[in-house]
């Protein structure tokens, strides 16, 4: 009989334990919100869904972008075709005051891009680094620009790196959805 009573004692111990971390895990700690550097401020201005077209072999095809913020507003997820078997994923954040982010390729590879040059109507970041890559033999995405025209609208290009030259840029032309 006293078998049964310690294990009940521990299993109520387990449980009481449990949910007061539980209930404690999510609650941020009165921690205020992360605003960030004035580029992470703007691409979180872009939070929703955007749709668009790329040009590929001289063909417009449609192209849906949607971003999200995460992390107590420390981060901006970008995803891009979301659901098909093109879906590419970079996430944005402040290192150290200055925009970057690391882009999880379709080839497989983590390139890390830093804040290049910053306006009003526009943000370019530039390769630093990155996991999965030789620059100087494999393909990655070497740089990001944005241009924005204030209207719910902008322009995405992506200049990508082969054999450690320049092998193009893909340009993405995109309209905030309901506009």
């Amino acid at each position: 009989m006293r078998y049964s009573a310690y294990i009940f004692s521990m299993i109520a111990f387990v449980v009481v334990f449990t949910a007061a971390g539980a209930s404690s895990a999510g609650e941020g700690h009165d921690v205020p919100p992360v605003t960030g550097s004035k580029e992470l401020q703007k691409l979180k201005s872009l939070e929703g869904e955007w749709h668009g077209t790329v040009v590929e072999d001289g063909k417009e095809i449609p192209v849906t972008v949607v971003y999200e913020t995460s992390s107590n507003g420390s981060v901006v997820v970008e995803t891009l075709s979301p659901g098909t078997p093109h879906e590419i994923v970079s996430v944005y954040y402040d290192d150290g005051g200055k925009l970057s982010m690391t882009h999880y390729c379709a080839a497989g590879n983590q390139p890390h891009l830093t804040l290049d040059e910053s306006g009003d109507d526009g943000i370019a970041l530039i390769f630093a680094g990155g996991s999965n890559i030789d620059p100087a033999k494999d393909g990655y995405m070497h740089g990001v620009g944005f241009e924005f025209d204030g209207s719910g609208r902008m322009v995405q290009s992506w200049t990508y790196f082969d054999g450690g030259k320049e092998a193009g840029t893909t340009s993405f032309t995109l309209t905030r959805a309901g506009q």
